[in-house]
Order: C-alpha cells, then sequence, then structure tokens
C-alpha cells in the first residue's frame, strides 16, 4: 500500500499531468475560500441573545458545528472537483502503468459529478446525525476522531472505489470486488480525509485519492487476473 503512496505522489507532479493538477489546485482554493467566507459571516451574524456572553457561548457551538460539518463535506467536495477531471487522472494513470489494462468503459464528467454529489449527501446527513456526538465526545476527543475519520473515510472510499471501477467492471462485479477489497479501500478513504482536513494538503487531496485508488484497483484486480 505505502508503494501505491508513493507512486501515486510521484505521478502527481508528471508533467502530463500538470495542467490536471493546477486545475484541480485552483477550483480547491476557490471552494475552500468560499467555505471558510461563509461559515466566518454565519458565526459574525449570531447576536440570539441580549447577554453578550451568551452569544459568545452560542457562536462557539455553532462554531464547532460548522467546524465538524466542514471538515466532513470538505472530502466529498474535493471529490466532486477531482470528479471534473476523473476520467483524465484515471486514463492517465492506466496508460502510463498499466498500458494493456485501459479502462474500457468511458466515465462522463456528469456521472462523476452525481457519485460525488451522492457522497456530498450521504456525508452531511450521516455528520448532522453524529454531530450530538462529536460534541459530547470532547471529553474523549479520540473517539470523536476515531468515529469522524472511521464513518467518513468508508463512505468517501466506497465512492472513489465506485468512480474508477466503473471503467472496468459492471455494477455486480463492482458490488463483488468492493466487498473483497474493502479493506484497503477504507484505508485509502481514511488517507484522504486525513489529507482534506490539513491545509494546503487539501488541495491536492481530490487528485491524489483517484490516482490512488485507480493504483489500488490495478494491483487488486491484477492480483485476481481480473481483465
Amino acid at each position: 500500500m505505502f508503494k501505491i503512496i508513493r507512486t501515486s505522489i510521484l505521478d502527481l507532479f508528471d508533467s502530463k499531468m500538470r495542467l490536471v493538477f493546477l486545475k484541480t489546485v485552483s477550483i480547491s482554493i476557490i471552494v475552500i475560500l468560499g467555505m471558510t467566507l461563509l461559515f466566518w459571516g454565519l458565526l459574525g451574524s449570531v447576536q440570539i441573545f441580549e447577554l453578550n456572553f451568551l452569544n459568545k457561548i452560542t457562536s462557539w457551538v455553532i462554531g464547532a458545528t460548522l467546524f465538524v460539518i466542514a471538515s466532513a463535506v470538505l472530502g466529498p467536495m474535493m471529490i466532486i472537483i477531482g470528479g471534473i477531471y476523473s476520467e483524465d487522472i484515471a486514463h492517465h494513470v492506466e496508460k502510463k502503468h498499466y498500458p494493456n489494462r485501459v479502462g474500457h468503459r468511458f466515465v462522463g464528467v456528469v456521472e462523476s459529478i452525481k457519485t460525488g454529489g451522492r457522497l456530498l449527501f450521504k456525508c452531511l446527513i450521516v455528520n448532522i446525525l453524529l454531530t450530538p456526538i462529536y460534541i459530547v465526545g470532547g471529553v474523549f476527543p479520540i473517539i470523536s476522531v476515531l468515529i469522524f475519520f472511521g464513518v467518513n473515510g468508508y463512505l468517501l472510499s466506497r465512492e472513489l472505489f465506485e468512480i474508477v471501477a466503473s471503467r472496468h467492471l459492471e455494477r455486480d462485479d463492482r458490488v463483488l470486488f468492493w466487498k473483497a477489497n474493502r479493506g484497503g479501500s477504507v484505508f485509502i478513504g481514511v488517507t484522504i480525509i486525513c489529507l482534506s482536513t490539513v491545509p494546503l494538503l487539501n488541495l491536492i487531496s481530490a487528485m491524489l485519492g483517484m490516482i490512488i485508488t485507480t493504483h489500488f484497483f490495478q494491483y487488486r484486480t491484477n492480483a485476481r487476473g481480473i481483465q
């Protein structure tokens, strides 16, 4: 797995990937700045009570909730961004490293964005439901962290795998293959979710997630002799 991650990082800086890299980073910067300004504006407008300290407490609670939700949706947002160029990314990686195993099915931008949108919706619902656990879990932060990254990593890995595998396998085969390889896929998802919460590294998380998943899929299909 670590060899796959190392190869994927090197692929980020491949000359033929440079334009896609610049596009995904540029769009990621715009999205992150937009989300930051939105949440900053929401926090600054909290004036529910006449007493100042109550407004500050309310702001803190809302801020903590928004931070959790923002962290949860940032990963899916990055995948939606990556989905715009997912076909180019996967095709380049396969053509460079697996020329005899290039995906035979074209996955359009609309389909990739739909997959990312579905992931975003799932993450929003799940994390809104889990927000009370995250806040109460502040007493035992390690538990909240494990739940957050575990749940969102699983959701992210499932949709990343779907985008890549749909280039090669039909729906039923994708489901079976996912079940047989979900351990490695979830590890990738958790890794990308972690990156998406780190400033600067979150700019490359969308593209890196697609590259790593492509390598992982090819490695596993080759190990199982799937064409």
